[in-house]
C-alpha cells in the first residue's frame, strides 16, 4: 500500500491557492484547500508525527482564520471553472429517434447520448463520434484543434449505417483498435432489433463496415446499448464485452446470452466468437422477474469495463446494471470467470454509469457506480454506491465519501478537476417521463463531487458552473483542447454541452501509451506516477461511461510538485520506468520490443 504524505512546501502552495469559486457552505476554495490540507497528516510513524500533528494544526487554524477573514471580505469575486463553449466548438446535435418502433420508449429513456471519444485519425487531438436514431445521420467531428471541430461522418462513410439515406437505431459507440493495425477502429450498438456494426479505419479518414463475417452479423440479442474492449485471455488482441439491457432471457435455459466476445481477428479480418457460455457469463448475468414490473426475465445490463480489481495481469469484467443487476466477475485465467458479486455490498439498485479510478491512493482501482435515489418509493433505490477495492475485494464507501445523493445518475466518470492530484467524480442527470417523479427529479442538476483528499467528497456542480439540468446521458471526460486539463462533453435530450476547464489548478502531465501490436493502445496497462509523495494509478481501459467513452490519454494533476519517477507496467508484466520528467507535457511511451 502507498503511503500518503505531504511535505511543507505542498502545505504552502495549498494555503496559497486563490480564494476562487465560492462553495456550498459559502467559502471559497481557499478555504476547502485548508479542509484538504488538515486531513492529509503526513504518515511519519505515531511518535514522530504527534507533536509535529500538534503544531500543524495549530498553525492550520490560524491560517484558515486569515483566510476567511480575506475570503468573507470579498476580494476577490466568484469565479467558475468551466465555461460553455458550445456554440463556438461547431458542434451541434439532436438525438434524431422517430416513434419507438417497440415495447421501449428509446428516444425518451437512454439511446441518446451515445458518444465514442478518441483520436481516430492520429493527428493527436481527441476526436468525437455520435450516434443518432433512424432519423439520422450520424455525426463526427474531427478536432481542429482551440476546441473547434469539423464534422465529417458522410466523408468517412459514417453518416448513416442503413443505406446512403437511412440510418439505423444506434447507441453505445466505442473506438477500438479491434485489428491491431494502430489506428482506432468503430464499434455501433443496435437498438431495437437494429444490428451492431464493426466500421474498419481504412486510414485517410474513412471507414468500411465490415460487419458481414465478423460474428456480430448473427447476434439475436435485440438491444445492444454499451459494449467495452480488453485482452481478458492475454493473447494480444481486444476482446469485447456487450450489454443488451431491454433483452428479454428464459431464465430456466439462458443459452449463449452473447455478452463476451473473443478476438479471432486474422488476415481474413476483423472476427468476434461469442463465448459467454463457456466462460461462465451467460448463467450467471440475468435478472429475476421483478413483481413490480412483470414477470419475464430480463437482461438489463447497461455499462460495462475490463478491469484488473484483484491486482493481477488478467482483467476482470464489471458489469452495471438495472434492477439489482451489477456483477463483479473474477478471471480464472484460463479463458473462464468466476461470479465473485457480493449481493450484500454491490447494492446499486439502479446502476447506469460507471467509472473506475483509485481516489483513495492505496494502488488498486475503486468503482463508482451512479444510480438512483427515491425516497418514499415501493422501490428501493438507495442512490450511488463507491466500491473501495480491498485487495480486490470490494467494501462500500458510499456513506463515509458522502456522494450517495446524485438524484437520477446516468454516465459517470472520475477526473482531476483542478489538477490537484486527487480524483473527483461528475456525474449527469435526468428523469424523462410527465409521472409522479417528475417533480424530484424532472430539472434534475447534474452532479460534480470533488474530493477533499482524505475519501471524502463535497458536491460543488453549481459553483463549478457544471449544475446543468437538461436531462443529459451520455458524457465524455477529456483534454480536447490540449492544455493540460479535462474537459466536460455531454450530451441532453435537446443538444451537446461542451464545457471548456478554466480551472487556474496545479502542473499536469499528459501520458498516452503505445503497445505492441495488436494491442497498439496497451489495454490493460497501469501507469503509476509518483510525485510529492503521493503514487496516482491510471489503468488503461477502454470502457463505457453510459452509451459513452472516454479516450486512453491520461491526464494526472501534479499540483506545484514534481514528478518523482514514471512507472507504466504494460499488459505482459514488463515494466518502464522514467525519472527526470518534467511536467507541463505531454508525453508518449512506446513499449520495448520483447
Amino acid at each position: 500500500m502507498v503511503q500518503t504524505g505531504y511535505a511543507s512546501q505542498s502545505l504552502q502552495w495549498t494555503l496559497s491557492a486563490h480564494p476562487g469559486p465560492r462553495n456550498s457552505h459559502g467559502t471559497g476554495d481557499g478555504l476547502l484547500a485548508i479542509r484538504r490540507a488538515v486531513r492529509r497528516v503526513p504518515r511519519q510513524g505515531a511518535e514522530a508525527s504527534a507533536s509535529w500533528n500538534s503544531s500543524w494544526q495549530r498553525s492550520c487554524v490560524a491560517l484558515a482564520v486569515a483566510l476567511l477573514i480575506t475570503a468573507c471580505g470579498g476580494q476577490q469575486p466568484p469565479t467558475t471553472h468551466f465555461v460553455n463553449v458550445t456554440a463556438a466548438s461547431g458542434i451541434a446535435y439532436a438525438p434524431g429517434f422517430l416513434a419507438p418502433l417497440g415495447r421501449f420508449d428509446l428516444d425518451r429513456t437512454y439511446a441518446p447520448g451515445g458518444v465514442a471519444a478518441g483520436d481516430y485519425d492520429g493527428d493527436g487531438d481527441i476526436d468525437v463520434f455520435i450516434v443518432r436514431g433512424d432519423i439520422g445521420p450520424n455525426l463526427l467531428y474531427r478536432n481542429l484543434g482551440n476546441l473547434t471541430f469539423e464534422e465529417v461522418a458522410a466523408a468517412a462513410g459514417l453518416a448513416n449505417t442503413k443505406s446512403a439515406s437511412e440510418n439505423y437505431r444506434h447507441a453505445g459507440p466505442m473506438f477500438a483498435d479491434m485489428d491491431g493495425d494502430g489506428d482506432l477502429d468503430l464499434f455501433l450498438g443496435g437498438l431495437e432489433g437494429d444490428p451492431c456494426l464493426i466500421f474498419r479505419n481504412e486510414g485517410a479518414g474513412v471507414f468500411l463496415d465490415v460487419t458481414a463475417g465478423s460474428g456480430l452479423d448473427a447476434m439475436r440479442s435485440e438491444q445492444s446499448v454499451g459494449a467495452a474492449f480488453g485482452d481478458y485471455d492475454l493473447d494480444g488482441d481486444l476482446d469485447l464485452f456487450i450489454s443488451h439491457w431491454g433483452t428479454e432471457r428464459d431464465y430456466s435455459e439462458p443459452g449463449d446470452t452473447e455478452h463476451l466476445w473473443r478476438n479471432d481477428s486474422g488476415a481474413s479480418g476483423i472476427r468476434f466468437t461469442s463465448v459467454s457460455v463457456e466462460a461462465g457469463i451467460s448463467p450467471s448475468i440475468l435478472t429475476l422477474p421483478d413483481p413490480l414490473i412483470s414477470l419475464r426475465f430480463w437482461d438489463h445490463t447497461f455499462t460495462p469495463s475490463f478491469a484488473r480489481i484483484d491486482d493481477d495481469l488478467y482483467p476482470d469484467i464489471l458489469s452495471v446494471g438495472d434492477y439489482n443487476h451489477t456483477h463483479y466477475f473474477v478471471n480464472n485465467r484460463d479463458g473462464t470467470f468466476r461470479n465473485a458479486t457480493d449481493v450484500e455490498v454491490l447494492t446499486d439498485d439502479n446502476g447506469m454509469g460507471s467509472a473506475l479510478g483509485d481516489y483513495d491512493h492505496d494502488g488498486d482501482l475503486d468503482w463508482f457506480v451512479s444510480s438512483i435515489l427515491m425516497k418514499g418509493s415501493l422501490r428501493r433505490a438507495i442512490g450511488n454506491r463507491l466500491y473501495r477495492n480491498d485487495g480486490g475485494v470490494f467494501t462500500d464507501a458510499t456513506d463515509e465519501a458522502g456522494v450517495a445523493d446524485g438524484g437520477w445518475g446516468w454516465a459517470s466518470c472520475f477526473l482531476d478537476i483542478e489538477n490537484d492530484g486527487d480524483l473527483d467524480i461528475y456525474h449527469t442527470n435526468g428523469y424523462p417521463f410527465a409521472d409522479r417523479y417528475a417533480n424530484e427529479f424532472g430539472a434534475d442538476k447534474s452532479r460534480v463531487f470533488v474530493s477533499d483528499g482524505s475519501g471524502q467528497f463535497e458536491e460543488n456542480a453549481a459553483e463549478l458552473g457544471l449544475d446543468d439540468s437538461g436531462e443529459g446521458r451520455g458524457v465524455v471526460c477529456a483534454d480536447f483542447d490540449g492544455d493540460g486539463d479535462i474537459d466536460i462533453l455531454e450530451l441532453t435530450f435537446t443538444g451537446a454541452n461542451l464545457w471548456r476547464n478554466d480551472a487556474s489548478g496545479g502542473s499536469f502531465l499528459s501520458v498516452r501509451l503505445e503497445g505492441r501490436a495488436p494491442n497498439t493502445e496497451a489495454a490493460g496497462s497501469r501507469i503509476m506516477l509518483s510525485a510529492g509523495g503521493v503514487t496516482q494509478l491510471r489503468e488503461i481501459s477502454i470502457a463505457s461511461n453510459f452509451v459513452s467513452q472516454n479516450p486512453t490519454e491520461q491526464i494526472f494533476g501534479l499540483g506545484h510538485d514534481t514528478v518523482d519517477e514514471l512507472r507504466v507496467q504494460w499488459p505482459d508484466g514488463s515494466e518502464t520506468v522514467i525519472t527526470d520528467v518534467e511536467a507541463n507535457q505531454r508525453l508518449v511511451v512506446r513499449q520495448p520490443d520483447p
